[in-house]
């Protein structure tokens, strides 16, 4: 029974994603993703046999529980962000489109396969894309074509990298492949530069990241919030994959100096930014850049990445949904248009204040664990300079975020405005704070992950 816990965790969102033509489809989306929550608690406590389909080590583990979890609390975000669409088609194509969006990352994360991974990824595009359009915007219309083109563009180079694997190992199972020694090649080195830029394109690396402000801004909140916490993460795990079977001296240059790149170039758009979901969008730029530089140096610097990835999936999560509440009761993006937030939306003001600080690496938030085991890894490996450029970068975007989201929260105002609804302010103020619980949770089961 254990070992059929992968399909089932495939099988319900793809299911309850039929509930759009159920009268009460409401509480059925929210049954579903529980229930991926609940199966993803059991893939970390219980162990399944190998299987040439699916591969589910420890850092499988904790990104699926990480991505059950945001994909729970977006479901009754969203209900309550939308509810003023009532029953409408619209909605009940937002909330089956939400199952089959986070289906596909399970997915992805779950395969065995590079082909399949890459099937995966793309798929999560074709899911999110959809979710873009629903309230048929003109922009967000614009937003989207966007992305699909820029992304699947991107995808198509990332495929070279699949086909590169499979002629140099005759295989594409990654468990086979991650197990055994591999000499450096010119085939292999071809196969991480083109994966390099295929999923460095969906995880938002400078310069392919031209999708994804727009992208980010124009989604509804709950699905900028999977967007920047889990889809994001997950093609960082895929180009991890590569790059564990890919591994070369040289491409860990190449890609350090993209993940440096990104870093700098989103900490100091971070500074002229007025737009609130847009500005979050390149904070996670910047924590996306940071995380692949973890990633790729290892040690130390993998489990500040893995414990970076779970504290900011969290963290930007409250972001977009505070973002959200805020957009409803102003209805407006335009920080400069958005004052006295404390008296208005007191708990919108505790949700945005804490995410805010929790995005930007502020202490007790396990962000700022895994910043610093990162910098950590850095300096051990005798990358000082880049450290020292990561150092000012992550000041730069603490100030540029928090002093703008403080002119919003103390700047006075005759103007009145109500907080969102109880169940938005709710998931809003939870999303924060499991991001500060992360710093507990991995200093009492840290090994476990690093293993």
């Amino acid at each position: 029974m254990i070992d059929l816990l992968p399909v089932i965790l495939l099988v319900i969102p793809i299911a309850f994603s039929l509930s759009y033509f159920l009268k009460h489809f409401r509480p059925m989306h929210v049954i579903a993703a529980s229930m991926t929550v609940a199966i993803a608690v059991l893939l970390n406590l219980f162990s399944i046999s190998e299987s040439s389909f699916f591969l589910v080590d420890s850092l499988t583990r904790v990104i699926l529980l990480t991505v059950s979890i945001i994909y729970l609390l977006s479901t009754v975000f969203g209900l309550g962000y939308h509810s003023r669409m009532g029953g409408s088609k619209n909605l009940r194509l937002h909330m089956s489109l939400m199952d089959l969006f986070a289906a596909s990352m399970f997915f992805s994360l779950m395969v065995n396969d590079f082909g399949l991974l890459w099937i995966g990824v793309e798929a999560t595009t074709v899911s999110s894309a959809l979710l873009l359009v629903i309230e048929m915007q003109p922009l967000d219309v614009e937003a989207a074509w966007r992305y699909v083109i820029i992304v699947s563009a991107g995808l198509t180079i990332g495929l070279i990298s699949v086909i590169m694997i499979y002629f140099n190992f005759g295989t594409l199972t990654i468990s086979r492949l991650i197990s055994v020694r591999h000499t450096a090649s010119v085939t292999l080195e071809i196969a991480a530069a083109t994966a390099l830029v295929g999923y460095g394109t969906k995880i938002g690396l400078v310069p392919m990241h031209t999708w994804l402000p727009d992208a980010h801004s124009r989604a509804p909140s709950e699905v900028s919030a999977m967007f920047s916490g889990v889809l994001l993460p997950v093609a960082v795990y895929a180009l991890y994959r590569v790059y564990q079977v890919t591994f070369d001296p040289k491409m860990e240059y190449l890609f350090i100096f993209f993940g440096v790149a990104t870093v700098v170039i989103a900490a100091f758009i971070l500074a002229s930014q007025r737009d609130l979901k847009r500005m979050f969008a390149y904070s996670t730029m910047e924590n996306m850049g940071i995380m692949v530089i973890g990633f790729i140096i290892g040690g130390a610097g993998f489990a500040g990445a893995v414990i970076l990835l779970v504290s900011h999936a969290f963290g930007k999560a409250g972001a977009f949904y505070s973002s959200g509440n805020i957009l409803e009761s102003y209805q407006t993006r335009y920080m400069p248009d958005i004052h006295n937030l404390k008296e208005n939306m007191p708990y919108t003001t505790a949700s945005l204040m804490l995410s805010s600080l929790s995005v930007t690496g502020s202490p007790p938030f396990g962000t700022f664990i895994g910043e610093f085991l990162i910098i950590l890894a850095l300096f051990m490996a005798g990358y000082w300079f880049i450290a020292i450029i990561i150092v000012i970068s992550i000041i730069i975007a603490f100030a540029s975020v928090n002093f703008k989201i403080a002119g919003m929260v103390f700047s006075g105002s005759e103007e009145r405005r109500s907080d969102a609804g109880r169940s938005q302010r709710a998931v809003a103020i939870i999303a924060a704070l499991l991001s500060a619980m992360v710093t507990v949770f991995f200093f009492i089961t840290g090994g476990y992950v690093i293993g």
